[in-house]
Formats: structure tokens, C-alpha cells, sequence
């Protein structure tokens, strides 16, 4: 895929946020979902009121953050509204958007980790009403808008698979792998249980999606992740980010282990030879920071050359080929990482509408994060990486760009950044935090049962 070849920056977010309203979503539920409604509403209001829910923008600092006024108009609601979703876009440079579920606008139905438990049939039957109300969602977005599908439970394969083909014909152009809502009924991904998925998968071009919170139970919010109850600060929406960024240098401290979890599919599918079977099949890992994979992938290749894993190639390789990685809010360490995360697997999450992203600084956030790069490498990262690993329609992103676009000497060079906004963007997301230890005795408490979980998994099947 070549480079665009006007002078604006084609920028295409990998990670952004939506989620329906209770009263709009209900009008997409089967006959199996209404007898749910009373209590889908009920888990919408704790949600909503919950201080535990990410991105509440403090008021206090709107001055320094929100010089223009799309937080306080109400912008977040281009989360349920693709008008408004659209003018933020436009207003952030950003030419196209992947969107996935989770936002603090409302809460999903019945199918995501932050809701009550459910059984199968109603996660199943909450995923198909998202999907359709998101499909919708998507023909108002002027072709800029891509849809991530939930995997649902995965008990039933042939409804499953037929949900996969609904999905790729209306809008969606990724899907997150199984277990993103866990089920410990169900086998880990390096089983062969999920092989029709995987086949599928790569026969309609859908790209695996996992995300921060892939493979966590269902749970209310105010539970699900320790690190959200850390603290109540007016300054930081209700989290302790600073006892955040400290816990993720600490060894198996819970957020670090929270956000480890969606990275096991990495090696999984690698070990399990699913890459080797389909090697069309790309695996995108999103909001779980890339400053770790330098060292992961060093002490993953020294891990398959002692384990010997049923896989005909090198974790190098099939990172090389099959694999993106999307740091949304990048770090500037990740920036200044980008030759060893790799060019190429380098993708941008503006992780809209959560307070953590780089909305509504998207464009001073780039200046600072990667003024200092060559125009091709800024090309590829900002959104070059994302329209070709995902097959998006660059030809009309570019035109997009050239309209609502920055120009590229606008984020490249000395762009000053006052320290005010840098310091409250750090402390929102740790922007200028150093990278994250890799301890790799805690890495292979997960690697090893994994790997040997492949080998045992491929023996039986063989």
C-alpha cells in the first residue's frame, strides 16, 4: 500500500469507543432479550452513575485541556450519535475510526465483561442486537467508520459463524477473539475447539481484535478492574492514575496482570500453529501499551526454541507478518520505541471517547509523541499500518484527509507543547511515563502452561 501523496496526514484511530443507548438498542432485541430489559436498565443506571467508570472528564481542568470546547459541548456522545462522532473526527483530523464496544456513555447489553452475569443465549442474543444497532451506527459515517464484532460466547459454532457472516457483509472488518468475555466452560484458544472460528475468521477477512479486557468474567464495573477504585480525585475523573502508573512497574500488581491478559492470545495463536494454517489470519493487539514487546518477543523465541511447540515458524516471524500493535494514547517512550516495536506493526489508537485517549489533544499529543519522526514512518503509524492490515478503503480515507486533515509539517518538527497540558495528559494517561518493566518470570507463568497446553492440544487432535 502506498503512501498518501497529498500533503495531509491520513490519520485512521484503531481504537475507538461506542456504545448504544438503553431505549435505542432495545428496539434491535429478539423475542429471548425482553424479558431483560428491567434489568438491562438497571445495570445502565449503576453504570453511568458509577465513579469507577473511565472517562469522566474533570471540570476542574478544562482550561487546560479543552481549550476548544468539545468536552464541555458534549462530544463524548459520539459515542451513541455518528453525527457527533463525525464532527469530532473532523475537529481531531482523524479520517476513519475502528470502533469498539465500552464507553461511559451506556452500557453494553448483556454480552461485555462489565455487565452482570449472563447465560450464553442472552450474550449471544445481547451481541446480535449491538451489532445491528452498530451496523446502523456505521451506514451514517460517510465510509469512515469500521466495525469490531463481539465473538459471543462461542458454545453454538454454526450460530456463531453465520453471526461472523452477518457481520462482514454489514460494516465490520474485525472481530475480537473468543473468550473475550470469558467462559471457563470453554477450552483456551490454543484448542482445536476453535478452529472453524479461526477458518472463518481468515476466509472473510476479519481481523482478530484483542483489547484491553479481553478475557475477563463478567462483572459489574465497580468490580472489574482494582485499579479503578484507587482513587476519587476531582482531578482525575475518580482514578488514582499516579498509584496506576506506579502498580504497572510493580510485579504481578493487578492492573499489570489485568492488562497482560489480553496478550496471551499472542503466543497462543503462535505456539497453536493457527498462523501457520491460515496465514492470512492478523491478530491486533489494542490498549495494552507496546513498550513490553521488544523484550516479550525476545524471551517468547528463546521459550519456542526450548518448548518446541507444534508451529513451523518464529514468534519473530509471525510478528513480523501476522501481528499490529496499537498502543492507544501512545506513550512517548513508545514513540521513541517505534524501530524496535517495528514500523510496521505500529498502529494509532485515539481511544475516543475515554478520558485516558488523546481526545480532545489529539493534534498537540502527535506533535510531542512523534515530531521527531521521518514523514514515512509518521505516515505509516498514524494510519498507513491500519488501512493495509485491515483492508480499509485508503483511496477514500486520503480524500477525507485532504479535506480535515493536518498538514505534515503541522505535526512534524518543534511544535511547543505547554507543560500544563503535558502534565495533564501524562496524568490521564502517563504519557511520559518510562516503559514498563518486563519481568519474564511472571510472563512465563502464563507462557509456559500455554505452550505446553499446544503441544498436549495438538497431540490429541493428531
Amino acid at each position: 500500500m502506498g503512501n498518501h501523496t497529498g500533503n495531509k496526514v491520513t490519520i485512521v484511530s484503531a481504537d475507538g469507543h461506542v456504545s448504544p443507548p438503553v431505549p435505542t438498542v432495545i428496539k434491535y432485541f429478539e423475542p429471548i432479550l425482553r424479558a431483560h430489559v428491567d434489568d438491562l436498565i438497571r445495570q445502565d443506571v449503576s453504570y453511568i452513575g458509577n465513579r469507577a467508570t473511565p472517562a469522566r472528564p474533570p471540570r476542574k481542568q478544562f482550561e487546560v485541556f479543552d481549550d476548544r470546547g468539545l468536552v464541555a459541548g458534549g462530544g463524548e456522545f459520539g459515542a451513541s450519535d455518528p453525527k457527533i462522532r463525525l464532527q469530532q473526527m473532523d475537529a481531531e483530523g482523524i479520517a476513519g475510526d475502528l470502533l469498539l464496544p465500552g464507553t461511559q456513555v451506556s452500557i453494553t447489553p448483556f454480552f461485555f465483561p462489565v455487565n452482570a452475569p449472563c447465560a450464553p443465549e442472552i450474550r449471544a442474543a445481547g451481541a446480535r442486537a449491538y451489532h445491528r444497532w452498530l451496523a446502523d451506527f456505521i451506514s451514517e459515517g460517510d465510509g469512515r467508520l469500521f466495525g469490531v464484532a463481539e465473538p459471543g460466547p462461542c458454545v453454538d459454532m454454526d450460530e456463531t459463524i453465520a453471526e461472523l457472516e452477518w457481520c462482514a457483509a454489514n460494516g465490520f472488518v474485525s472481530v475480537a477473539p473468543p473468550l473475550n468475555t470469558n467462559d471457563r466452560d470453554l477450552p483456551p484458544l490454543y484448542d482445536p475447539y476453535y478452529e472453524r472460528f479461526w477458518a472463518a475468521c481468515a476466509d472473510l477477512g476479519l481481523v482478530l481484535n484483542a483489547h484491553a479486557g479481553w478475557g475477563t468474567d463478567q462483572t459489574p464495573m465497580s468490580t472489574w478492574v482494582p485499579a479503578h477504585k484507587l482513587g476519587d480525585g476531582e482531578e482525575t475523573g475518580g482514578h488514582d492514575f499516579e498509584a496506576i502508573h506506579k502498580a504497572m512497574q510493580e510485579k504481578d500488581s493487578p492492573i499489570r496482570m489485568f492488562l497482560q491478559m489480553p496478550r496471551r492470545p499472542l503466543w497462543q495463536l503462535m505456539a497453536s500453529g493457527v498462523f501457520d494454517r491460515h496465514p492470512t489470519l492478523k491478530l491486533a493487539l489494542t490498549e495494552i501499551r507496546a513498550d513490553w514487546v521488544p523484550d516479550t518477543i525476545a524471551h517468547l523465541e528463546a521459550k519456542f526454541q526450548e518448548l518446541q511447540p507444534p508451529c513451523a515458524r518464529t514468534p519473530r516471524e509471525y510478528y513480523a507478518d501476522n501481528i499490529l500493535m496499537v498502543p492507544s494514547c501512545p506513550h512517548r517512550s513508545e514513540a521513541e520505541m517505534r524501530k524496535e516495536i517495528g514500523i510496521e506493526q505500529f498502529g494509532f489508537g485515539q481511544d475516543f471517547p475515554h478520558w485516558e485517549g488523546t481526545w480532545p489533544n489529539t493534534k498537540p499529543w502527535l506533535q510531542h509523541a512523534f515530531g521527531d519522526c521521518t514523514e514515512s514512518e509518521l505516515r505509516a503509524i498514524l494510519g498507513g499500518n491500519t488501512m493495509r492490515f485491515y483492508g480499509l478503503p485508503q483511496a477514500h480515507l486520503d480524500a477525507v484527509a485532504d479535506r480535515i486533515g493536518f498538514e505534515v509539517d503541522e505535526i512534524l518538527g518543534e511544535h511547543p507543547v505547554s507543560d500544563a497540558l503535558l502534565q495533564q495528559m501524562n496524568r490521564r494517561s502517563g504519557y511520559l511515563r518510562s516503559a514498563d518493566p518486563v519481568y519474564t518470570d511472571e510472563l512465563d507463568r502464563m507462557i509456559e502452561p500455554d505452550l505446553r497446553g499446544a503441544s498436549l492440544a495438538f497431540a490429541a487432535g493428531d
